[in-house]
């Protein structure tokens, strides 16, 4: 009996296949396209539908089902055709040589995508895009689990990566070089605080294999790491603008190694370098004040507490021009400042050093005459 109704069941789908589609679905396609001619109908095993028409010089399929209810309707495009969005964020996850082929579809549930089938190694994957590039299924494609997640998946295949071996050392050890650079060779050398130094290196180490395991950074982890930075400015004393901005460099630096291709994440780190090398650079900002900790020593013990004092003696002993200086610490003979400062233009400064050398054999001679007269008088 079950045998008979499969039968019968076939011959009535083979008699609707040879009549050709069925009158409500080509009611359901007039009221989606009224204006639009059907160039040819093609059946399905389930009974659905796909219509084949052009429109503005571009082929189309629609898919409809048994009932008549609209599926989708696609079109074949190229990746020069897809809309900036989305080709920026191929570029970014993917490796555009990968792309087999496009399809540009229009679904009542998620509006109009981008279906774009990769291949990766021996296997092929579709990836499903938006109009504003954000990735609609699979959920967590492969390149978004995570670095360390897809460089151990891929090692399992035989993949570029997987013949490479060594893009994961190379994160790490290009990661190492670039925070050496922005850190000791641009920010130490010019700012001398060892302290903002490892505060540099840990928040880029640190986080390093957070964004190593999971490239999936959501909102409320970049709000974590805003109060992290607003604790340790609670926890210690105040950043200024410089070191905020130091600071923000080296996690964008972290962000950059770890999340981007390695074909992006070299010009990127190279953008941040260059920033900080040009913006931070005093003989770009010439009239750019510079802040430095130095340990002054003073004998006049009366006067260790005087800024006017203070101000007047470094301007003087290191021809500067000093805007500002706090008092930190008091010791026997010397007292720690933190200074900001500004070298003084080249004919200023070279006006108060010749006037300074001049003072000093002015006191040299007046040494000496004193000598001088010392000696008379006790010969007399």
């Amino acid at each position: 009996m079950k045998f008979l109704v499969l039968h019968f069941n076939l011959i009535i789908l083979t008699c609707f296949t040879a009549l050709g589609v069925t009158p409500h679905i080509e009611k359901a396609f007039s009221e989606k396209y009224p204006e639009i001619k059907v160039s040819r109908w093609k059946s399905e095993s389930n009974g659905a539908w796909e219509a084949h028409f052009e429109k503005d010089g571009i082929k189309y399929r629609s898919d409809f089902d048994a009932e008549g209810n609209w599926v989708e309707t696609e079109y074949n495009t190229s990746f020069s055709q897809l809309p900036s969005e989305v080709r920026s964020a191929i570029e970014l996850k993917y490796n555009t040589s990968d792309i087999l082929d496009v399809e540009g579809v229009e679904s009542p549930t998620h509006g109009t995508f981008y279906d774009v089938e990769f291949q990766q190694g021996a296997e092929k994957m579709d990836v499903m895009f938006d109009t504003q590039g954000k990735v609609l299924d699979p959920i967590r494609p492969p390149t978004e689990k995570g670095f360390f997640e897809y460089w151990v998946n891929e090692t399992k295949r035989d993949s570029p990566l997987s013949r490479t071996g060594w893009t994961l050392v190379y994160k790490a050890l290009f990661n190492l070089l670039t925070i050496f650079i922005y850190a000791y060779l641009i920010y130490y050398r010019r700012h001398h605080d060892h302290k903002m130094l490892f505060l540099l290196v840990a928040f880029n180490l640190f986080l390093f294999p957070i964004f190593l395991s999971s490239s999936l950074v959501t909102a409320g982890f970049g709000f974590t790491i805003f109060a992290l930075l607003a604790l340790v400015r609670l926890r210690s004393e105040a950043f200024d603008k410089a070191e905020i901005a130091y600071l923000l460099g080296a996690i964008s630096l972290t962000f950059v190694n770890t999340m981007m291709p390695t074909y992006v994440d070299v010009p990127s780190a190279a953008a941040i370098l260059l920033t900080a090398y040009l913006t931070d650079k005093p003989s770009i900002w010439r009239d750019n004040f510079q802040k430095i900790e130095i340990d002054y020593r003073i004998t006049e013990k009366e006067k260790m507490l005087n800024h006017a004092y203070l101000r007047k003696q470094l301007s003087n002993e290191f021809v500067i021009e000093v805007r500002e200086l706090a008092i930190n610490r008091v010791f026997k003979n010397e007292v720690r400042l933190t200074l900001m400062y500004r070298d003084l233009p080249e004919e200023k400064r070279s006006g108060l050093t010749a006037a300074k050398e001049q003072e000093r054999e002015e006191g040299v001679l007046e040494k000496q005459r004193l000598e001088e007269n010392k000696q008379k008088a006790l010969l007399e």
